[in-house]
């Protein structure tokens, strides 16, 4: 359930295992599955790294230290300006490099509204 009217900010909340590899660039995007192709959504998704501030490249988004241990980073946002129930689809994903990825813990993901 959605407040109609409001804009929300989606977060993955994670932590890195010692060793992690291969975390360091990908694409991440929000959208309404029934308002949104796939390919729209590709084309403006966000660049991130799960790494930290070690990797600096423009216009990458990098990870936030929270309180409770844990970390942080935006993954996109959308505003619910209908108030319809629909399926809202978060991915975060990396296609060009096809080699191993490890060491990602999942907390889970924070829809936030702003």
């Amino acid at each position: 359930m959605l407040s109609k009217k409001t804009k929300y900010i989606v977060y993955l909340v994670f932590k890195l295992a010692e060793g992690h590899w291969g975390l360091e660039i990908a694409n991440a995007f929000v959208r309404f599955v029934n308002r949104v192709s796939n390919k729209e959504a590709e084309e403006r998704a966000s660049r991130v790294s799960l790494v930290g501030e070690n990797v600096k490249r423009r216009n990458v988004k990098h990870p936030q230290n929270r309180v409770d241990g844990w970390m942080e980073i935006e993954l996109g946002n959308f505003i619910n300006d209908t108030g319809d129930d629909e399926d809202v689809q978060v991915r975060l994903m990396e296609i060009k490099h096809l080699n191993g990825k490890g060491g990602l813990i999942v907390q889970g993901i924070e829809f936030r509204p702003q």
